[in-house]
């Protein structure tokens, strides 16, 4: 079995009405406004580390935690800050799952040049990117092969970034490359 680290959850909830950011970011003392671009609300939380961003829409994303626990968490406390000063979501959210980045490493370097031959799906083209882009269709995922063994992978759920972690690291192993156990040196 292959040792997945997940790194970063995308997720988006609405909390089904709009919001005067200018007047929230008067009332929450510890909200970045944000008027650049796109105007947006920014709450920074310590624990678990996580960014959530409100809309004028009333759409919330959040980025940073690393599990589904710790993304309902940030939530919670997202909903917390809102109803502190009145504002209630109508219902329930629904969580929307946006982006999920996972990381694996095999502890052993890769030769990428050699590798993207025997890949049907991988591009490297080293002065434009230090990997190998490697896109599959089941799951429906990015995956990046660096020469230090690691491998990155972008997917839209927990489970297809798992499992497209998986294959590649079969498939890497099918090519004889082999995976080493990482040894702690005292």
């Amino acid at each position: 079995m292959t040792d997945v680290q997940i790194e970063n959850i995308v997720v988006s909830f609405s909390i089904g009405s709009s919001l005067d950011l200018p007047a929230l970011a008067g009332m929450m003392p510890d909200a970045k406004y944000n008027t650049d671009e796109a105007p947006t609300l920014v709450l920074e939380f310590d624990k678990p580390h996580a960014i959530a961003t409100l809309l004028s829409t009333g759409n919330v994303m959040i980025s940073g935690p690393r599990s589904m626990e710790e993304v309902h968490e940030v939530m919670n406390m997202v909903l917390d800050h809102l109803k502190v000063i009145d504002i209630q979501p109508f219902g329930p959210p629904e969580v929307n799952v946006q982006n999920v980045t996972a990381s694996t490493h095999l502890n052993h370097p890769l030769k990428l040049r050699s590798l993207v031959k025997f890949l049907q799906h991988g591009e490297y083209q080293k002065k434009l990117f230090p990997g190998v882009v490697y896109t599959t269709e089941d799951p429906n995922t990015v995956i990046l092969l660096f020469d230090s063994g690691k491998i990155v992978c972008n997917g839209n759920s927990i489970e297809s970034v798992t499992l497209a972690l998986e294959k590649m690291v079969e498939k890497l192993l099918s090519f004889g490359i082999k995976k080493e156990e990482e040894i702690c040196q005292k």
